[in-house]
């Protein structure tokens, strides 16, 4: 009986268990689905999700809930307290291993990056992104990911890669069924190749067109037609100026069922008259010219565009031979121009007149006060300027003296890279003397015993001789590996690749799988000899320590250049380990050198989750 009220508590709770991840689940969706329009639903929403799971208990979910809460505040442009999440969310997820919240995570701090104008660091964000995503693919993610890297190539000059990534943006957000992005991509693409292709520009174009037509956004759809008005619109073509107005005739259509008409009618009679200043109609282009001036003064009307109007109607009536009208528009143009002027001008006359008036009350101030107080100043000048010089003295003593100590610090730390590069240097020597004696003195021995051995051999027919003799070959190919290892030489016939692909060969021969990918696939072919070198001993002894230590099955290794940066990331599947509590040799050594080429080490590692390495350098 009390097994099965036991069986029947246990099954209970599962299924109670269940329906609250699934309740989660769908405050997740609903989140997704209002933070880019409601901030106040949004935050229901955190608050909801975070409340449910702290009765469930769950970290991997408590990562994704404090994601919700970065994406909140970084919609609100509260950055400090979205780094305050990320910081708790990157911890959790980490721990737990999802992966899922890495790449979002990664995606955010990169975008945050970005925006600061911090482009090297948000690229290295993003290759984290994409590092995580290719463990566990998501279509929408990877079309996030892409719109990001776009944006970055393009505020970079350049435009192709730029193009290249929203294409993979459309292509992603189709299969993912994502028509936001999707509609997105397809605007920035033609905006982007609008000046060089309007044809294909247009394309783009007509693909967010009908988008906007299946979500029945109009007012995206009025300022897609819009857009394709104005990339038609052109003087010296009047098949293409034809179609800029079919387009014109579109947006006005979208524009009776718009709020707001003053401003888009502005916008929308402007181009009709450019349209028909194009077909040299003046009278049309003077109407409608004229319509849009009407709705000059509507809110949100920049001042430049203003001044176009005003500028448009002179020379219109220019061309009509109306003189008088076009200096009317002239003056007007003048006018507005002036006022911006003069209003500039009075801000500054208003700033000069109240320092003038604080100035002329300070003087009579200063004046009344000098009459009583003239003596006390003579007696007290000379004290002032003795005093002055003695603090201008300490002064000079104290920054010589800051300055020495400085120069101090910077020689001694010279001295200490100095010293490191020299005991490397005793190290290389060391070791490719050890490489010549083993291979000259004990491989040279080994190979003579085996001659004789051999020679013996054909005579005696022994099967124990034969065993023998393969034993000494397979230890001939050991010390064959181990001078190789040890030799210099050797690191100088090979590219940083071939080198990396060495070593996966030991770690596979070792029971372990290694991936090696380089992205592009000439990073690193300009380093140095001793940079490569130093490398070279570095992953050397990061892949040794996870043969001995980790327990690991898998090795994945990426090295990424982008420009001048360099990021290489290194991450297995093994055991992991307490950060706290490690300060050994090889670690000791691989910090010396990533000294010499002032690289930056970052090691992530919990018990049980495994241990990333990522070392990021310039070159």
């Amino acid at each position: 009986m009390k097994k099965t009220l036991l069986t029947l508590l246990i099954t209970f709770n599962c299924v109670f268990g269940q329906k609250k991840i699934e309740k989660l689940d769908k405050m997740f969706e609903k989140f997704s689905a209002v933070i880019n329009k409601d901030s106040d639903s949004a935050y229901y929403y955190c608050k909801q999700a975070y409340k449910l799971n702290n009765k469930i208990g769950n970290d991997y979910y408590a990562s994704r809930c404090l994601i919700l809460y970065a994406s909140y505040y970084y919609n609100l442009g509260n950055n400090s307290k979205c780094r305050k999440y990320i910081d708790q969310a990157l911890i959790l997820a980490k721990k737990t291993g999802n992966i899922i919240a890495l790449y979002r995570i990664y995606n955010l701090k990169g975008i945050m990056f970005f925006e600061a104008g911090e482009y090297d660091k948000a690229f290295n964000e993003y290759q984290k992104a994409l590092f995580y995503l290719k463990k566990k693919p998501d279509n929408k993610y990877y079309g996030i990911l892409h719109y990001s890297f776009g944006n970055l190539f393009l505020i970079k000059g350049d435009t192709i890669s730029g193009i290249k990534n929203y294409k993979l943006t459309s292509k992603y957000s189709i299969l993912a069924k994502d028509t936001a992005r999707i509609l997105s991509s397809y605007i920035l693409i033609a905006n982007a190749i609008q000046s060089k292709d309007h044809q294909k520009a247009n394309d783009y174009y007509e693909k967010a067109y009908r988008l906007a037509q299946l979500t029945k956004d109009r007012q995206e759809q009025f300022d897609i037609r819009f857009n394709q008005s104005n990339n038609f619109l052109d003087p010296n073509n009047q098949s293409r100026n034809e179609k800029a107005l079919s387009y014109l005739k579109a947006a006005e259509k979208l524009l009776k069922q718009l709020d707001g008409k003053d401003l888009y009618n502005f916008y929308l009679y402007f181009n009709y008259g450019a349209y028909y200043m194009n077909k040299n109609d003046f009278q049309n282009a003077i109407k409608h010219y004229e319509l849009a001036y009407k709705a000059y003064d509507a809110e949100r009307i920049p001042i430049d565009q203003k001044l176009n109007i005003l500028k448009s109607l002179v020379n219109v009536y220019k061309k009509d031979n109306n003189f008088q009208k076009s200096y009317e528009y002239q003056s007007l143009f003048y006018k507005l121009k002036d006022s911006l002027f003069t209003i500039e001008k009075e801000k500054n006359y208003n700033h000069l007149l109240a320092k003038y008036e604080v100035g002329k009350k300070n003087n009579q101030i200063q004046l009344l006060s000098k009459e009583n107080e003239l003596q006390k100043v003579r007696k007290t000048k000379l004290y002032f300027i003795l005093g002055l010089l003695v603090i201008l003295l300490l002064l000079g003593f104290f920054l010589y003296k800051n300055k020495l100590k400085s120069q101090q610090k910077l020689n001694k730390k010279q001295l200490e890279l100095n010293k490191t590069r020299d005991i490397l240097e005793g190290q290389n020597k060391e070791r490719n003397r050890l490489a010549k004696e083993l291979h000259d003195s004990v491989a040279g021995s080994l190979a003579g015993i085996n001659f004789m051995l051999d020679k013996e051999n054909d005579v005696l027919q022994n099967d124990n001789l034969s065993v023998i003799q393969r034993h000494i070959n397979t230890l001939h190919e050991e010390i064959r590996e181990i001078t190789h290892d040890l030799s210099n030489h050797f690191l100088m016939e090979k590219t940083f690749y071939q080198l990396m692909q060495h070593l996966a060969k030991r770690n596979r021969e070792n029971g372990i799988l290694t991936d090696i990918l380089f992205f592009p696939e000439n990073a690193l072919t300009r380093i140095n000899e001793e940079t490569k070198n130093h490398l070279y001993r570095i992953i050397q002894e990061l892949f040794t320590n996870i043969r001995k230590h980790a327990n690991a099955t898998r090795v994945q290794m990426s090295v990424t250049q982008h420009e001048n940066s360099i990021c290489i990331m290194i991450e297995d599947n093994g055991q992991g380990f307490d950060k706290n509590k490690t300060g050994g040799i090889g670690l000791k050594n691989i910090k010396e050198r990533l000294k010499i080429f002032k690289a930056h080490l970052e090691i992530d590692s919990f018990p049980n989750n495994g241990t990333t390495v990522t070392i990021t350098f310039r070159i």
